[in-house]
């Protein structure tokens, strides 16, 4: 028999557990509740003990007062990415002391066979300020830092943690280190909320009206120099392109975000920058609808994917060296849809390792492997320059050639399973308990 990994919660429904980080309230109450409805996006539901431990052996839901001093267990405390992540590593009002933790479960934690799984899958939440707090915090509380589990929306999160550890002197053995295990919670998220809809056709033999689409919500630095350098080219007019006058969360103005340090090393000119701003808003689906951009819960978007050629997916982060792939990076698989990256580099590198092909046996994809953050974009706008002068005929052969990529990357997406993460978890346990 198969010695059982217990998942603990402080509050468990009828419909299952509220999140251990979270205190309950009516709405999460009302969530888990038996008959209840709760048409709110205002709680925040962890997903984690549905996502990877629900009916997988040997972990198994248990509430915090079943458990013995004998028992193997993993306490999950998910970290919403919308709240300030040092909030939650406060000295007297972090993470233990805001969700009242229960005092059992920290000692069992300390002197047992309990384990914290930390979850932050959305971004890289791994620069050198986190880690430092997470670690302060944890000493603090005298939790073996070997006893903690993080799960990490940064793809190399390993060697951002061990150089961190490394420039920082802490120790190399085990019981000084957490361990870091790189969760992208977008490629599930976007697997199990949109493969409902009913599978794209890739057709090859139609020369689609737009050249690019790219889709812009927040202004970034890369974001902006990007769609000024395309539009220099008369790229943007022949795409689907969007971006705000104004961004949605700060309020600024596109030009009082524009880095115009940069404007020498892009060859671009004020009237570059200006005749830009004249276009704006661009918008893709009529009204810059933050549900179809980023999540496309109606499924409204695949006719801009169908109609588009490829792809220009901005992720989050460019000019750091933390690798994040979020919903971006993973909604082309989505659709049948071929794509250029501009993030980090090793980007590619890191979808290829999750078994996604890319497009190297089509154009060059050597800016995966440039660190300079602006020669790799440079690289990246004489790619979609070069790119937008195919002609029809090379065009179809091109959506020919492509579409066992297509097909491949639409069934990894669809049969997207995070076993592999809980296996790593459960070795984590296995070799330390």
């Amino acid at each position: 028999m198969i010695n059982p990994i217990k998942i603990p919660f402080n509050w468990i429904g009828p419909r299952g557990p509220i999140p251990n980080s979270d205190l309950p309230n009516i709405l999460n109450i009302a969530a888990v509740a038996d008959g209840a409805m709760c048409n709110t996006n205002r709680i925040w539901n962890d997903n984690v003990y549905w996502r990877l431990f629900k009916d997988r052996e040997p972990f198994c839901l248990a509430s915090v007062f079943d458990i013995k001093d004998q028992d193997v267990f993993l306490y999950p405390l998910s970290l919403f990415w919308r709240i300030p992540f040092e909030f939650y590593f406060l000295p007297e009002n972090g993470i233990f002391e805001f969700s009242l933790t229960p005092q059992s479960i920290i000692d069992k934690i300390k002197h047992q066979n309990g384990y914290i799984l930390l979850e932050c899958g959305a971004e890289a939440w791994v620069r050198s300020e986190q880690l430092k707090v997470m670690h302060d915090y944890f000493i603090m509380h005298n939790i073996p830092l070997n006893k903690i589990i993080y799960l990490v929306g940064c793809m190399n999160a390993q060697d951002v943690y061990d150089d961190w550890c490394t420039n920082n002197n802490i120790a190399s053995s085990s019981a000084c280190r957490m361990h870091m295990i790189s969760y992208p919670s977008a490629r599930y998220a976007v697997a199990s909320g949109h493969m409902n809809f009913p599978e794209p056709l890739y057709n090859t033999e139609i020369i689609p009206e737009k050249l690019f689409l790219c889709w812009n919500r927040r202004f970034r630095p890369h974001r902006s120099i990007l769609a000024v350098a395309l539009d220099s080219l008369g790229l943007v007019d022949k795409s689907y392109y969007s971006m705000g006058l104004v961004d949605p969360e700060f309020n600024s103005s596109f030009s009082s975000s524009f880095n115009i340090n940069y404007m020498n090393m892009y060859n671009l000119s004020q009237d570059n920058l200006q005749i830009f701003v004249n276009k704006l808003p661009l918008l893709i689906d009529g009204a810059t609808e933050i549900n179809e951009m980023c999540g496309d819960i109606s499924g409204n978007a695949r006719m801009f994917y169908q109609n588009s050629l490829l792809s220009i997916v901005t992720e989050t982060n460019w000019d750091l060296p933390h690798l994040s792939c979020t919903e971006k990076s993973f909604k082309p698989f989505r659709d049948k849809h071929p794509f250029i990256i501009v993030g980090v580099n090793g980007a590619l590198k890191s979808l290829r390792n999750l078994g996604f092909k890319t497009f190297s046996e089509f154009w060059d994809e050597s800016y995966d492997e440039v660190t300079d953050c602006h020669h790799r974009l440079l690289k990246i706008i004489q790619l979609c320059n070069e790119i937008s002068k195919w002609d029809n005929e090379k065009i179809l052969d091109f959506k020919r050639r492509v579409k066992p990529i297509m097909d491949h990357n639409y069934q990894m997406l669809k049969n997207s399973s995070p076993s592999d993460i809980t296996d790593q978890v459960e070795d984590i346990i296995n070799s330390n308990t």
